[in-house]
Parts: structure tokens; C-alpha cells; sequence
């Protein structure tokens, strides 16, 4: 599935902050008394730590979401893809047709993942705040005794991340397009604290640019880079036009797949 590169495509959103974000960084300075019990996970970036929504944080709650999305989707804990293939075996096309339609997209112990998720900055100004909360006793329901703590948060902030697929079919595009549909939905959020009203996102920008390595599946509408054939799209809403009428039941994403033209 990978030997060849038949085409690329290159996702660059940002997300706006509805709600306060909480990324936990696992770090706690318990010798500080003026640290924050729970801080928000921060990278050095130019210099300056900065919060950092990860990648791997998005691609999992994208697939897990993706899994409800589509059907006959693997557990991934248990009776996962993984166990169908022969790994001594299967070339990459068989561990592909045995791979159900989440484990073709973002991979499994057996198959490699055909999608990269960049981390995400801020972009601009944002605020970080604090806010204390405490732990509920799950057999009295109430307050746990001596479970006081503070957590750091980010709000009023736009992150700025990418997504790059690799021979990539049109349902992969797809599947991604109803993921960031059901973000704005408030269906997908992000981080921790959710059931405390936590993580909701909106699209804000977006752009895909789509390359196509074979130029007789390619339209006018592409341009002509030597290489390849390239076409933007500057806009979630045409993206959304143009793929409207891909199909996402699991009897009908691989039919055509490998004689579909480009998008």
C-alpha cells in the first residue's frame, strides 16, 4: 500500500476555544506552594514554552470517534485487526482487505497508519486561568474529603494544526470532513474535564491542498506542477460540496477505490 505514492493530501485547520481547554502535562511540583496542582501540558516552541494540544490527543479522539462513524469498525482492544492478519504472510493490499474501515485509515498493530497528526499552537493571544475543582466520591456521590485541587486552563485561543494523508481514497477524506462536521457539533471534544463542560472547539479556518501523482485522474480545475497535478481548496464548505456524495457504508467504500479519479 505504500511502496508507491499515488497521491497526498495536506489538511491545515484552526480551532477555536468554545470552552476552557485543559491538556493535562502530568508534572506536578508538590514542593511549590504556590504551583498549580495540575498544569496545562507545555513544549518550548521559538524559545517560549507554549501550550500544546497533541497530535496523538487528536488522532485518538478522531478515531474513536471515527469508529462509531463507521460500521463493523474492530474493537481495538480486543478483537482487533490486528489478530485477522498473517504477518509473516500478508502483503500490504491483503492486510488492507482484512483491516476494517477505522483500521485502514488510521492503522493497527498489523497495518500502518496512512494519517499524520501535527501537533497544535496558538495562534495569537489566548488567556490561561485556574480554577478550582474537587473529586466526587463515586459511593456517595459527593465531594471527596481532601480532594481539593487547581487545575490551569486555556481560553479565548485558536490552534493551529495540520493533517497529512498519504494514498489517501476519496471516503478517507470523507470520514475526516464529518469528524470536523461533528466538532462544531460539539459531538468531538478535547482534553480532560469534559463532564465539567471542558474542551469544546469550532472550526475556524480551513484548507486542504490535494496532490495527485498519476495526471490522468486529474480535472481542469488542477494545475500542472511537473510532477504532479495540484488543486487547494480554501474553504470547508466546498470541501464539503464536492464530497457530499461519497458513500461511508462498509459495503460500498471499496468499490471503487482504485479506479476512482481524483477530487
Amino acid at each position: 500500500m505504500f511502496k508507491k505514492l499515488y497521491n497526498e493530501a495536506k489538511i491545515t485547520y484552526t480551532l477555536k476555544t468554545l470552552s476552557p481547554l485543559y491538556i493535562k502535562s502530568g508534572k506536578n511540583d508538590s514542593l511549590n506552594p504556590t504551583g498549580i496542582d495540575e498544569s496545562f501540558l507545555k513544549v518550548y516552541k521559538d524559545g517560549n514554552p507554549v501550550p500544546v494540544l497533541p497530535g496523538t490527543s487528536i488522532k485518538g479522539v478522531f478515531r474513536s470517534r471515527a469508529e462509531k462513524i463507521l460500521t463493523n469498525s474492530c474493537d481495538p482492544l480486543n478483537n482487533n485487526c490486528g489478530k485477522k492478519v498473517d504477518k509473516r504472510n500478508d502483503n500490504g493490499t491483503a492486510r488492507y482487505k482484512k483491516s476494517c474501515p477505522a483500521c485502514k485509515l488510521f492503522g493497527s498493530t498489523a497495518l500502518k497508519s496512512r494519517i499524520l497528526f501535527g501537533d497544535a499552537y496558538p495562534e495569537g493571544d489566548y488567556t490561561i486561568g485556574t480554577r478550582q475543582t474537587v473529586a466526587i466520591d463515586r459511593i456517595t456521590g459527593s465531594s471527596k474529603k481532601g480532594a481539593l485541587f487547581d487545575l490551569e486552563y486555556v481560553e479565548d485561543a485558536l490552534f493551529k494544526g495540520e493533517i497529512e494523508i498519504q494514498n489517501f481514497f476519496q471516503w478517507h477524506i470523507k470520514v475526516l470532513t464529518e469528524l470536523f462536521e461533528q466538532v462544531n457539533e460539539g459531538f468531538v471534544i478535547f482534553g480532560g474535564v469534559t463532564s465539567k463542560g471542558f474542551g469544546r472547539m469550532k472550526l475556524e479556518d480551513f484548507q486542504i491542498r490535494l496532490k495527485y501523482y498519476d495526471k490522468s485522474k486529474c480535472g481542469s480545475e488542477y494545475e500542472d506542477k511537473g510532477f504532479y497535478m495540484e488543486k487547494t481548496i480554501n474553504s470547508f464548505e466546498e470541501l464539503q460540496n464536492i464530497i457530499k456524495k461519497v458513500p461511508l457504508t462498509t459495503n460500498e467504500i471499496g468499490r471503487c477505490e482504485y479506479n476512482e479519479q481524483a477530487l
